[in-house]
């Protein structure tokens, strides 16, 4: 079989996988009924583009770029993949349409593709190049914010299966358990003054010590039970509850 051949084979296997009964996995320790609890506002405010690019990348691109675009979905790393892009730790959350179409001009035009990720043609041939910029649109929804080095959409099904119960869907501290915390109430990230004040890292430390340092309070201490990684997806999520803190999702416009 021809390199080509094997590459195109190798996408349309990814491809059935990800139309098929499988889809992207639920972020580690997430419960299986998050999907059931009401869309965030988060992806609310994505432009139509962007839901389709959404859909377009949890059919094909999520295979290779991981669900959370962290370059490690089940084919990363192939002799045929190589090792994808990680849209999460670039500078993807500030980039525009076009700036990403420039990006990513090599693989629309298949002249001059990056040897170490041929495969990136086929998937053009299997889009075409109209739904290929479609699916562009939503790299920097998986990137956002800036300046914070998680992924608010990754953060919020973790924040849905971790936090909700006690800090609630809408981050206001009143989750269904927080009449059980007389002691110390659920924060309000809606009015946090960590959060308020862009202070990523000290919202970081709170979600990782928990309330160990404050007497009464029932907040577990996360950075026993999730990785780095994982809080700070959790800090990114967080920061979206407070309309001031962050700018709006990027990529929208040219």
């Amino acid at each position: 079989m021809t390199v080509r051949k094997r590459i195109a084979a190798l996408v349309i296997v990814a491809t059935a996988l990800a139309c098929g009964e499988q889809a992207p996995p639920p972020p580690e320790g997430a419960a299986g009924d998050a999907a059931a609890i009401p869309a965030a506002a988060l992806l609310a405010a994505l432009s139509d583009e962007q839901a389709e690019g959404r859909a377009l990348y949890q059919s094909v691109c999520w295979t290779c770029h991981g669900a959370g675009g962290r370059g490690d979905g089940p084919v990363a790393g192939t002799e045929t993949v190589g090792v994808p892009q990680d849209f999460v730790a670039g500078d993807y959350a500030a980039l525009s349409l076009a700036e990403l179409e420039h990006r990513f001009q090599a693989s629309l035009t298949g002249d001059g593709v990056d040897p170490e990720h041929p495969h990136m043609r086929t998937v053009v041939e299997l889009l075409k190049p109209d739904r290929f910029r479609t699916a562009l649109s939503y790299i920097p929804v998986l990137a956002y914010p800036s300046g914070i080095p998680g992924s608010a959409l990754t953060g919020m099904d973790l924040y849905q299966t971790r936090c909700a119960a006690c800090h609630g869907e809408l981050g206001d501290g009143q989750g269904h358990a927080a009449d059980a915390l007389k002691v110390v109430e659920p924060a309000n990230f809606r009015a946090d003054t960590l959060v308020a004040a862009g202070d990523w890292n000290g919202v970081f430390d709170r979600i990782s010590e928990g309330g160990r340092t404050v007497h009464g309070s029932s907040m577990p201490p996360w950075g026993a039970a999730l990785s780095e990684t994982q809080i700070w997806d959790l800090v990114a999520y967080v920061a979206t509850f407070d309309p001031g803190a962050l700018p709006a999702v990027p990529g929208r416009g040219p």
